[in-house]
């Protein structure tokens, strides 16, 4: 639950998706907003938001965004990359790498710099995936790799952190209308919406949650028969 106690921390906060966090959380009202991004800027005008410069991908960044944020009650790890890149394409090792390097590293020098606030809160982290987490998309096999590690990931977390009555959340949206999907011709979710189902589900008890009927209709269809969608998948390919 959101409301003026709430200090969130949202990484990737300067658009898209990230810029729709920091809207949502001051419209539920939380107290605090750190919006952080690579150059500190944010186009959001209010009192409670205090932008912040951050490079998820550099220890010392990290560590620097944690001291000023040592108040954070809710982390909301929303920085993320995709280089929409199949695993034979001539620079798939360097897309492969930076994919990692944000959609995985990232998230695990977050979420260890940040524990000890959200310890003592008692707080709350959401860890923004994707879909494509739980399947192969072989278009995008690299960033399909980093998020499955992201989840991995957060499934550890949330195993760790739980003793310390932290929950931990992991949010697998389908196509977002942002940048970041400006290339995929079927429908896709508004960055408002995604944000108020994640935010949304801190007032549940669900610790993994599909945003969208994309995300969901292939969620159970991978519960009910995973080789049958992985073959629709890689058909289209």
């Amino acid at each position: 639950m959101i409301d003026h106690t709430t200090v969130a921390f949202v990484s990737g906060a300067n658009r898209g998706l990230g810029a729709q966090f920091v809207v949502r959380l001051l419209a539920r009202g939380a107290g605090k907003v750190y919006a952080a991004s690579r150059t500190g800027d944010t186009t959001i005008r209010d009192a409670r938001v205090v932008p912040i410069a951050l490079d998820v991908t550099d220890d010392a960044s990290v560590a620097r965004a944690a001291i000023v944020a040592a108040d954070t009650t809710l982390l909301i790890n929303n920085a993320g990359v995709n280089r929409q890149s199949a695993f034979f394409a001539a620079d798939a090792i360097d897309n492969a790498r930076a994919e990692i390097e944000v959609n995985y590293f990232g998230v695990l020098r977050m979420s260890r710099a940040f524990a000890p606030a959200l310890k003592a809160s008692e707080g709350a982290m959401i860890n923004v995936l994707s879909i494509l987490a739980r399947t192969a998309l072989p278009a995008m096999g690299s960033l399909c790799a980093s998020k499955a590690a992201a989840l991995r990931l957060t499934e550890s977390l949330r195993a760790e952190l739980s003793p310390h009555r932290v929950r931990v959340i992991a949010a697998l949206p389908g196509a977002i209308d942002t940048e970041m999907s400006r290339d995929f011709d079927g429908p896709k979710l508004s960055p408002a919406d995604v944000a108020d189902a994640a935010l949304d589900a801190l007032a549940g008890s669900a610790s993994e949650i599909f945003i969208g009927a994309m995300a969901q209709q292939l969620a159970a269809g991978l519960a009910a028969d995973r080789a049958a969608i992985h073959a629709r998948l890689h058909s289209t390919y």
